[in-house]
Order: structure tokens, then C-alpha cells, then sequence
């Protein structure tokens, strides 16, 4: 496998399907567990990505919101919160000249103290329902500092938490997306987002083939998200009909054999991660087992673009 690092898209036309969270607690996971570089970055205008990483470390993007934060009951009382201007808005506006890395860098980058996280943060309210908005800066702008900052030479992995809509921000972040994973939540009509978003990604590949010349935007596979471990039958019935989906048959698309297991700490607290937790018996095995799964997933499809 090459040791130049991995850009994985996590993405779904879907809301709510467990997007966010897997991309923070499997880059949180790697980077703690298994001791790698990691560099997540948020292009969805919720910014739960970057609210949940930042309530965790004791950053913020505005002295207001320090201020709030400082008093908050979440990250105790009166913390010192760092305040911080990355964004990444500074990359997609254009912002960022590339002329000088090291004030490039902090316009876009956090690095997480003590530890091998680093993190982009996301642009509370981005218009992402205007595609045509500066569109080329836009649009390549993650691409071109991913690339003129060399930043798969200092990450292991870029773990990038997408926008649920197809819009400019989508483009930017699959753009320099080596791999897609796409989380699913089984519900009713789940799977016509995984129909949707199967079509974008063949648009956008056609629309920008130079950019995907040298390396495939490879699929994954699906993750079930938000699974009790034992899932009644109701909810078992609506993830064989996933399993069985002609749209799976017919785009080639694999589901992980490990589930992301429904975690309430997840949903209750920001700040919470797994990995920190004291979810011993299930969440935290679990984790681990879906992290392998991925790493091992990654590790074939090079072997094979290797072949």
C-alpha cells in the first residue's frame, strides 16, 4: 500500500444517518488507538464536527462563544478556551494565498495539543444550496491545499464529514477524495440516498474526469449506523431489504460486516468520544472492530490498484 495518506469522504444525500459521528469517532480512533496522523475536516454547514471537537479540546471561533463555553455546565466552569480564526471558509473563499504555508496553515488547520488530531473547521451556515456561487475557487479550493500544502505526506488520513446535499462544498470535498463511505441508517427509504448519492458521485467523476485520472474515487462500502446489538426484528427486516437492494447489486457497493452500534452518550453529549468513554463492553470493542474493518478494506483495494 502506498504511504502516501488516504482522503475518505464520509457522505449520504440522507441526513441524519450517523455521517458526523463516524467520521470523529473513527478519526478520533485512529488517531489515539492507532497512533496516526489524522486531519478531519468539515464541510458540513451544521458544524456538529466541529462544535463536538471543539467543546472536547476547549476551542472556540469567537471570544462570544468562548465566553459561553467558559460558563457552560458541558466543558465546566470557566475553562480557558482557545480561541481560534481557522475555517474552511479561508480555503474555499480563496482567502488562503498558498504563498505562505505556515500562515496558511493556521488560517485553515488546528492542531489539537498533545495529541496526533489535527482538524479544519467547518463555517456555521455555508450557503451550500448555491452551486454556482465563485464556483471554481469553490469548488477546488480543498483540493488545491490538500495538495499545494502536500498534506498527504503529513497525514496518515483525511477524514472529510461531507454536506447532505448535492451542492459546491460536495464537489470540493470529492474532489481530492481517494475513497467514499456512505453510513445508512435502516429506515424506510433509506436506501434511495444511497441511489442519489450513487449518481452524483458519477456526475461529478464525469464532469471533472482530469482530477480522477491518475486515482479512482473508490466506494467503500456502506455502514449501518446507529444499530442497537440487538436489533428487533422490524429493524433486521428493513436491513436484509438493504442487503438485497438491486441499487447495492448494480453500483457494486459493499456493507461494512460491522455494524456502528447505537451509542446514547453519542446523542446526549457533544463532547462525548468513545474512544475516551467508559463504554468497555460494547461500544468501545465495536470501534475497534469497525476502524480494522476499514483499515483492512483500504488495505485491499490498494493491493488491488496495485495488481
Amino acid at each position: 500500500m502506498s504511504d502516501e495518506g488516504k482522503v475518505i469522504s464520509f457522505i449520504n444525500m440522507k441526513g441524519g444517518v450517523g455521517k458526523t459521528t463516524l467520521t470523529k469517532e473513527i478519526g478520533y480512533h485512529l488517531a489515539t488507538v492507532k497512533n496516526l496522523k489524522v486531519l478531519l475536516v468539515d464541510v458540513d454547514p451544521q458544524i456538529n464536527l466541529t462544535q463536538s471537537v471543539f467543546r472536547k479540546f476547549g476551542f472556540a471561533p469567537s471570544e462570544s462563544i468562548a465566553h459561553s463555553m467558559e460558563k457552560s455546565e458541558e466543558t465546566g466552569s470557566y475553562r480557558n478556551i482557545k480561541v481560534t480564526k481557522a475555517s474552511i471558509q479561508n480555503i474555499l473563499n480563496g482567502n488562503i494565498s498558498n504563498q505562505n504555508p505556515t500562515s496558511d496553515y493556521t488560517k485553515a488547520i488546528v492542531d489539537i495539543p498533545n495529541t496526533n488530531l489535527s482538524i479544519i473547521p467547518g463555517e456555521f451556515g455555508l450557503d451550500f444550496t448555491n452551486r454556482n456561487l465563485n464556483g471554481g475557487q469553490l469548488e477546488n479550493g480543498l483540493y488545491n491545499f490538500i495538495y499545494k500544502n502536500n498534506l498527504k505526506n503529513k497525514f496518515d488520513y483525511i477524514l472529510i464529514d461531507c454536506p447532505p446535499t448535492y451542492s459546491s462544498y460536495t464537489i470540493s470535498a470529492l474532489k481530492p477524495s481517494d475513497y467514499y463511505i456512505i453510513p445508512v441508517r435502516p429506515e424506510a427509504y433509506s436506501i434511495l440516498g444511497v441511489n442519489m448519492l450513487e449518481e452524483v458521485i458519477k456526475q461529478i467523476k464525469n464532469e471533472n474526469e482530469v482530477y480522477f485520472r491518475d486515482r479512482s474515487l473508490r466506494n467503500l462500502g456502506i455502514i449501518l449506523s446507529g444499530v442497537k446489538e440487538n436489533a428487533r426484528k422490524g429493524i433486521e427486516n428493513l436491513i436484509e431489504d438493504i442487503v438485497s437492494s438491486s441499487v447495492l447489486k448494480d453500483n457494486n457497493i459493499e456493507i461494512f460486516k460491522n455494524r456502528f452500534l447505537y451509542n446514547p452518550s453519542l446523542q446526549s453529549n457533544m463532547a462525548y468520544f468513545i474512544t475516551d468513554g467508559r463504554a468497555e463492553k460494547i461500544s468501545k470493542p465495536n470501534l475497534n472492530d469497525l476502524t480494522n474493518e476499514l483499515l483492512s478494506r483500504i488495505k485491499h483495494m490498494e493491493g488491488e490498484k496495485n495488481e
